[in-house]
């Protein structure tokens, strides 16, 4: 490998090109070549291409269905190494397919782009460098519940939120109240009477959560709190927060909708939203499977909630619009009420979003893995998570939110935004190469078979080492004895202790130098903003 770029050998059609080529440029006396015989030395040149093109595809068929089996083995067995049979057939051959990602430049308008030390400065000093004139294009709306975790809350609001005006920033919940300055939104209220109708069982939490604010027993009664199912009432706020947001901050380019466990790289937001038209209907974000559609056999998708979402002016537009009759009277039913019976049947208010945008003809743009639905600590660094740029985290642990907002100040650059590739130096797994008490998951990975006798973390790790494709190990001694190996690079977390055997040996362990190996190859010569795809999934 040089500079990046790995020079594929040349294949039998190269040389058979160079062969043509080379026929087709001898210099011929003036007097001796004739009309005819170009004719037939461009036959000739068409018909040995043509033979070429023939037998390659031959060649492609008979390989791919030689492969076809061990292309199905368990990823446990096969090797880091993807057989391609498209890197066989000659760039001359064929119409090359355009890249999976857009190569294109950005710019940082965060001024100045970077701060020395980051972590030593006061959140006025960081935020004085925040681009606040974007917000009048890009409007940031929070979405929240008054009984979540106070501490997810307030690391939310010292962090991604923390350089937000309380007239920048929208934050909508399912109670009024006031959090640090910010005025917090019941969007609930928003809702009509209809919603209420049959005694409707989920907005009975909804109903007690204000009867005792009015009562004075919030947050007092914790028996009484504990009975309030915030999570039911949650999927009730997706589309009143969009009507609301549209109604309180008009004519944004784009609405950005995250959690309060949700990390927004807004360097790189404000990046990658400058490319795209705010007139044209766009939903971006994670993709998850949504409903399909029986008689036509449609799969459709919607984006996760956590990882965030985000609306152009366009989109919002054609979810709110209402056709009329002739004499300008509405025909169609509010956005509240035309989607009522399907949040009844439904667990989640993100997946009604993306079904009701799905039905005017806005289908999802999933940008994974730039919105992501890993925390910082679980991100499993791979080519999947490596040259693009994130957007979003989601469920990333309270300290690790406040630490990274910090870090980041001092991680920008002018010309290139923040990439996967930088975000390893942020938790930096593989160094040191063996933790105590620590669990890297298994994700990405396979756990040993019993036939492999594995009876200590030694013995893992030699069975993680004899894979060229692992590169951690976690193992989980005692009673249990599994040996987990990895094919991505993962920090992991502290591990729930086993009751019935407390003391249970749970390491983990990385190969240091393939971990070394792998950055050292992959310099990320170009960023990858990747193309809208529903196929490319979490």
């Amino acid at each position: 490998m040089s500079n990046g770029i790995t020079r594929r050998p040349a294949s039998i059609v190269d040389h058979l090109q160079d062969a043509i080529m080379a026929f087709k440029s001898q210099d011929a006396p003036s007097t001796a070549i004739s009309l005819r015989a170009l004719a037939l030395n461009k036959r000739f040149t068409r018909i040995v291409i043509l033979a070429a093109v023939a037998l390659l595809i031959i060649l492609v068929t008979a390989l791919h269905n030689a492969r076809s089996d061990e292309l199905r083995l368990p990823p446990d067995i096969y090797s880091s190494t993807t057989f391609s049979l498209v890197a066989l057939v000659p760039a001359f051959l064929k119409n090359d397919p355009p890249p999976e990602y857009y190569p294109f430049p950005t710019t940082s308008r965060f001024r100045p782009v970077s701060v020395e030390n980051p972590s030593a400065k006061s959140r006025d000093a960081l935020c004085a460098t925040f681009p606040k004139h974007l917000l009048g294009s890009v409007q940031p709306v929070l979405k929240m519940g008054h009984g979540e975790d106070k501490a997810k809350i307030e690391a939310q609001l010292d962090s991604v939120s923390a350089c937000f005006d309380k007239d920048e920033l929208l934050i909508f919940s399912d109670l009024e109240e006031t959090i640090h300055g910010h005025e917090v939104i019941d969007v609930l209220a928003d809702l009509p009477e209809i919603y209420y109708a049959d005694d409707n069982p989920d907005l009975i939490n909804y109903v007690w959560l204000k009867e005792m604010k009015a009562n004075g027993t919030l947050d007092k009664d914790k028996e009484a709190m504990g009975k309030i199912n915030g999570w039911i009432l949650d999927k009730y706020k997706f589309l009143p927060m969009v009507e609301r947001a549209v109604k309180m901050k008009p004519d944004r380019d784009f609405y950005f909708f995250f959690e309060t466990d949700t990390y927004v790289f807004w360097d790189n937001a404000f990046r990658f939203l400058q490319t795209f038209d705010p007139e044209v209907p766009i939903y971006m974000g994670s993709p998850s499977p949504g409903r399909v559609v029986e008689d036509k056999r449609i799969k459709t998708f919607f984006a996760n909630g956590g990882p965030g979402f985000v609306l152009s002016r366009g989109a919002i537009r054609a979810l709110l619009h209402r056709e009329t009759d002739a004499a300008g009277q509405y025909t169609e039913p509010p956005l509240l009420e035309k989607w009522l019976p399907d949040l009844r049947g439904e667990c989640c208010g993100d997946s009604v979003m993306g079904w009701s945008l799905w039905d005017i003809g806005i289908p999802l743009h999933g940008y994974w893995p730039h919105f992501n639905p890993h925390p910082a600590h679980g991100i499993p660094f791979s080519d999947l998570y490596w040259c693009q740029p994130p957007i979003t985290l989601h469920k990333t642990k309270p300290d690790d939110m406040r630490d990274l907002w910090k870090w980041e100040f001092g991680e920008r650059k002018l010309e290139r935004p923040l990439l996967y590739a930088d975000l390893w130096r942020f938790h930096h797994p593989g160094d040191p190469s063996v933790k105590d008490n620590w669990d890297n998951g298994d994700w990405d990975g396979w756990v040993a078979p019993p036939e492999a006798s594995i009876d200590s973390f030694d013995a893992c790790g030699d069975y993680c080492k004899s894979f060229d494709n692992c590169v951690q190990w976690s193992w989980r001694g005692g009673q249990e004895k599994k040996c987990v190996a990895m094919r991505s690079i993962r920090y992991g977390d502290k591990p729930p202790r086993s009751v019935d055997d407390p003391h249970q040996e749970i390491k983990a362990g990385w190969f240091s130098e393939r971990v070394q190996q792998f950055r050292d190859d992959r310099r990320c010569p170009v960023v990858q903003w990747e193309k809208a795809s529903v196929r490319r999934i979490f």
